[in-house]
């Protein structure tokens, strides 16, 4: 079984917000603690002025077909199957940045 890490850009089924139908999308991966599920953020390129977005440094180095941010505030849980392949992986900058964020959105600062 692949073990992702914190920051992996992967490719996955993402739901919908109805959970009636999901789209390929890539996602950020989260947490990944040895079972069938993961943890994940989806990545969009739809820019929004909020403080749970995650600007993604060098997009086009990841594999990323646009400039693209991490949603952070849109968080799930899916099954590992879903994931199609990862891609990249966050640079070691945008992963402090998504720490940081992830702790004020819980309120754990």
């Amino acid at each position: 079984m692949t073990r992702y890490s914190f920051g992996d850009i992967v490719i996955i089924g993402f739901p919908f917000t109805n959970m009636n139908s999901a789209v390929l999308r890539p996602a950020v991966v989260l947490a990944d603690v040895g079972d069938e599920d993961i943890i994940v953020s989806k990545i969009t390129s739809q820019r929004r002025d909020v403080e749970t977005d995650l600007y993604i440094n060098n997009w086009q180095d990841k594999g990323l077909l646009r400039q693209s941010y991490v949603r952070l505030s849109k968080i799930a849980t899916l099954n590992r199957k879903d994931i199609r392949k990862k891609i990249s992986s966050l640079d070691e900058e945008d992963q402090k940045r998504a720490k940081e964020i992830l702790k004020k959105l819980f309120g754990l600062e």
